[in-house]
Order: structure tokens, then sequence, then C-alpha cells
């Protein structure tokens, strides 16, 4: 085979009866100049042969008289028998070689696997060529690279499968024209709204507790938050407390700014159940007040958690021990959030708090059994008995604990608070261990010097004890 023009060798097997050996003229693939493989055999002996040259890859093979006499490994030869006007000569080389010489009876070109099995069909052709061979092996690792690439998707869909075997189908909701995902959250107003299967549930957005007295609900706002404190004189005021810096003066404490105005006892003052001449004033108080007046008992708005106190010309309110607030609205303290001081709890380290309205309990731990209300023992076992010992706080031989400290037994009397174990905060006038005795301002106190006054009241006025305070005739 010749290229275009006949001036070039494309394929061609050639037998030279001088050098006697057979020669193939070929162009390698991605080549343009021919080249040769020279196999040495005597052909032209006077006989019969048949002869068969299979290239299968990169190999070549020489036949004679079906057994391969030669394999060589040569460039791959280019296959390309279609493209246009390639010329095939048989017996000579071409139209400027017409010599020659011997016989031919029959010529094949094969283009495929086992070729040469046209000439010699008795040969085994159960083995693979080198071609069939490189063609068999990058199969092989085309259909590998797929598999793994299957077997990827496979476990993906598989992971797909199982979420979707485990999930309920899932329903939107619509709100205001608006569609919210199943399990999306989101707020309206002053409630936090979630679907939940196709359902709109909601609930008031949960505020952040406000640290102050008198915590403002601004316009607009959900939480109340709380405003600036007033610092007079060293003393705090928080927002909204109102106090008298002296007689007939009132101030309350407005975001920082303290605004005080003067108070007129004819209508600031309330009617007074008694007689002028029964009338008495307290240093530092405005308004006259008969004594022994029982306010409490004339009705009043205190919280039923509160207690009310008699003063000398009104009366108060103070929250309860384990309530807090203003004495009109008292709210459960939650001892368990903190240990220890006014509002904690003094459970010890083998109990575990629980709260209960306006107070807490001590529940014992595994292991451990109730010696009162704030500790439980521990229980150790021990082979063939037992054994007990005191938890920290108390003393003793395990089977006998004694306390070493308390909270406030009993609790705090007139409206004394409980600071600590044991430790009360008497309110002005009062004073002793849980603030039962009442103090006598009327009593003659030691003289400084000869000079000073023995009683609180203004010369030529006597002075008269009430409980907690005291009024001048």
């Amino acid at each position: 085979m010749y290229t275009p023009g006949g001036c070039s060798r494309y394929l061609e097997l050639q037998s030279s009866g001088r050098r006697d050996e057979v020669r193939l003229h070929y162009v390698a693939t991605g080549g343009t100049a021919p080249r040769v493989e020279t196999f040495p055999f005597r052909l032209a002996d006077g006989v019969w042969h048949r002869v068969a040259l299979a290239v299968s890859g990169a190999q070549a093979t020489l036949f004679v008289d079906c057994h391969p006499l030669y394999r060589r490994l040569i460039p791959p030869p280019d296959r390309n028998f279609t493209q246009p006007q390639l010329a095939l000569w048989i017996g000579q080389r071409n139209n400027k070689h017409s010599l020659f010489k011997g016989t031919l009876q029959d010529v094949r070109l094969v283009s495929g696997p086992h070729g040469y099995l046209v000439q010699c069909p008795g040969l085994d052709s159960e083995c693979p060529t080198c071609g069939q061979f490189a063609l068999l092996q990058a199969t092989v690792q085309e259909l590998t690279s797929h598999i793994h690439d299957l077997s990827l998707k496979l476990v993906g869909t598989e992971a797909r499968l199982s979420r979707l075997e485990q999930c309920d189908c899932q329903k939107s909701c619509y709100s205001n024209g608006t569609v919210h995902a199943d399990g999306a959250t989101w707020q309206k107003d002053c409630n936090r709204c979630s679907c939940v299967h196709g359902e709109i549930k909601c609930r008031p957005v949960e505020c952040d507790r406000a640290e102050c007295k008198n915590p403002v609900l601004h316009p607009g706002e959900c939480c109340p938050t709380c405003l600036r404190q007033c610092l007079l004189k060293g003393t705090l005021y928080e927002h909204g407390e109102r106090f008298a810096p002296k007689e007939c003066a009132e101030c309350v404490c407005h975001d920082g700014t303290m605004q005080c105005t003067r108070v007129d006892p004819e209508t600031a003052c309330p009617p007074l159940p008694c007689d002028p001449p029964d009338q008495f004033t307290v240093p530092g108080e405005c308004c006259k007040f008969c004594p022994g007046v029982d306010y409490c008992s004339m009705g009043h708005s205190c919280d039923e958690n509160a207690t009310c106190m008699n003063l000398n010309t009104k009366y108060t309110c103070k929250c309860n021990q384990g309530f807090q607030g203003d004495g009109l609205t008292c709210e459960d303290v939650d001892e368990c959030q903190q240990a220890g001081g006014l509002y904690g709890h003094h459970c010890h380290s083998n109990t575990r708090c629980v709260n209960v309205v306006g107070g807490y309990v001590c529940q014992c731990l595994t292991g451990y059994s109730r010696r009162d209300k704030f500790n439980c023992v521990e229980c150790s076992n021990t082979p063939g008995s037992y054994t007990c010992r005191c938890a920290e706080g108390y003393s003793g031989d395990g089977y006998t604990c004694t306390r070493m400290y308390t909270i406030c037994t009993g609790g705090c009397l007139n409206g004394g608070a409980c600071a600590g174990p044991e430790q009360c905060v008497c309110a002005r006038g009062f004073r002793g261990a849980r603030c039962e005795r009442d103090v006598d301002e009327c009593a003659a106190p030691v003289p400084a010097h000869p000079a000073a006054p023995t009683s609180p009241c203004v010369p030529r006025a006597a002075c008269r004890n009430t409980p907690g305070s005291y009024y001048c005739m």
C-alpha cells in the first residue's frame, strides 16, 4: 500500500531473494517517515510457502507455513486504511517498479483480531493477541472505574433512602400569605411561633429577668427593661423609688434624674381618727399620727404572701420569707438557683435542691439517708456490715450528727430578714436574735457629757415608746 501519488510506502511486505530476507515496511502511528523491520528467511527456494504477518498492538509476528518464526516489538503501525487515495499494489511495488519474479496464489489483507487464521486456520486462537490484551486491559480499567462510581452513588442513595424511611411526611404552614417549612420558627408581635407538622404553635417571647425593682415596658417592645438609677448623697435609688429627704418633701428617681416636690400636709396627709390634742409628730415625718392606730385591721392591699405592718401614719407590706416583691405583689423565689444568702438555698452537697412555693426542700441523693431537712448522712457498705459518716457541715459518729449551722430557725420577726445561717437583719426599731425585742428609743441613754440630751424629743416634750418607733408629746 502506497500513499497518494504512489511515492511513499504506507504498508508493504517484501521478499528479497538476493538477501534471503523478508522485510516489513510501515508508517508508525502518528509518524510520517516509513520504517522497516527485517526478518532473515529464504522464501525463493522453489517451494510453495504460506506466509502470514500478524501485527497486534506493538507486536509483529511472522508465520511461515503456519509456524511463528519471529516475534518482535515495534512501534504500533498506523491502521487508518480508510484514508482516501491509498493505492494497493500486488506483486510489484508501484507503477515505477514493474519487475516481479515469482508466483502468488492468494493475497489477503485482514483488519481484525487473529487475521493470520485465514492463512493458518489450524493455529490455536484462544489466547488473545497483544492488541486484544491491551484493549481488554483498558476495558477492565474502564469497567472498574464505572463500578467504583456506581458504588459511591449506591452508598449515597442508600443513605438518603434510610433518612427518608425514618422521616414522616413534612407539612408546611401558611401564615398571612407566607409559607413556613416544617420546623421553622419566627416571631410575630410578642409571640414566638413555630411550624409543627403543618400546625402553627405560638407562645409568648421569653424575657430575661429584669434585675431592678421597677422595670419599665416601652411601647413597641416585648420585654421590660431597667432604667437608670439615681445617686444622691452616696445612696443609689432605683427608678420609680420614692423617699422623703426631709419633712414635707418627697423625691422620686426617674431614669437617672431625681425629681423632688414639696408635700402639702393639708392635702397629702390622711385624716386622723383622734382629736387634735391627741395627735403627735415624729421627727422627720411630715404628717401627724394618732398613737396605737391599727391601720392593717382597717383594710389593706398586701399580697396574700406578704405581711401587713403598721407604721405611725399608714401601713406597709413586706413579702414573707421565700417570696420577693414590693409587698403588694410577691413572687416565689427559686432558692435553688443560688446557694447561701437571703434568697439562696442551704442544701448540702449530698442533697438535691427542689423548689416549692414559698421555700425549697433538700432531697437526699442515692446512697444517703435523711438526718434533717438540710442534710443527709452517707451510708457506706463494708464486708458483713455497714458504716455511717456525717456529711460536710455536720459532726458526730455517723449515727448521730449535730448540725454545725442552720438558717434562721423560726424565721425573723417584725419585718427582719434572714441574711445567712442564724443571722437576722432587723428592721429599724427592733433587735434580738430573731428581732423579737422592741428598741425603747425613749429609754434614757448614758450621756456622753453632763450637758448631752437624754431623750430624742425636743426639750419640754415627753417621749413615748411604740413598737418599732416612738413619738413625742
